[in-house]
């Protein structure tokens, strides 16, 4: 069984990379909060992976709100692991997740941090195609390494992507906050009204209102999915992203 929450694809590339070695049910969390699914049961010898992407040093609102209603029911042993995936560094993400876990007197058993290409195109520029595909043939070897780890239940801490400035995690997670604001997205003229990006919006944040995408809510989890996903680069937040580039895995498929 494998929670997981991706914006651009990166997670959700390794979370099916995961599940194609170890099978079991394949959860969406986004999906699960919104059909209010939160109760799961796990059988002798399961394992529960947690696979998300580190935003501001620690764990996005999708997936703090899910891990905060979720309720494993299984009187049997099973192991629990999380993988989370960067751009740079996860902070104390995987403390973060023990936490959350150890409140419903769960044991995180094993922790991996896996380097992806960045996305957040609010705050920096993608790294051109030539860095993106070095870092994704690197983040294959990293997940073939944490399979390897998995087929045996290795219990540890293996995150290798903690950064310098882990320390200041909680500072950096406070600004998380208060950031997360929506008042600067639009789309441009460029928008042709297809839908997409209320589609995907974790946050249910957008909504169309005369074919044009409106954000209705104050803050979202500023996944960027709507600006990198928009297949006519409509979506832009103030001026920021009007010259940098979009990223999204090319490994996977949302449809």
């Amino acid at each position: 069984m494998i929670f997981y929450f991706s914006g651009t694809g990166n997670s959700l590339y390794a979370a099916k990379r995961l599940h194609e070695s170890d099978g079991g049910e394949l959860i969406d969390m986004v999906s699960a909060l919104n059909e209010k699914r939160f109760k799961y049961s796990v059988v002798d010898g399961e394992k529960v992976g947690i696979v998300f992407p580190v935003y501001f040093y620690g764990l996005p609102t999708v997936v703090a709100e899910f891990m905060d209603r979720l309720a494993i029911e299984s009187d049997a042993d099973h192991f629990i692991y999380t993988v989370i995936t960067c751009g740079g560094s996860i902070g104390k993400a995987d403390k973060m997740i023990a936490d959350k876990l150890k409140q419903k007197n769960l044991q995180l058993n094993s922790a991996f941090s896996i380097k992806m290409p960045s996305n957040y195109v609010i705050m920096y520029d993608v790294p051109d195609k030539e860095k993106q595909d070095l870092t994704l043939r690197d983040a294959e070897k990293q997940i073939e390494k944490i399979v390897g780890f998995l087929e045996v239940n290795k219990k540890g801490n293996f995150v290798s992507n903690r950064g310098y400035f882990a320390p200041l995690a909680p500072i950096a997670y406070k600004l998380y906050g208060t950031y997360r604001k929506t008042k600067k997205f639009y789309a441009t003229d460029a928008c042709t009204s297809c839908g997409l990006c209320e589609e995907m919006c974790p946050s249910k944040t957008i909504q169309l209102s005369s074919g044009k995408p409106e954000w209705i809510n104050d803050k979202c989890s500023h996944c960027s999915a709507c600006i990198n996903r928009c297949p006519t680069r409509a979506i832009q937040y103030g001026n920021a992203t009007k010259k940098r580039g979009r990223y999204v895995n090319p490994n996977v498929d949302f449809s």
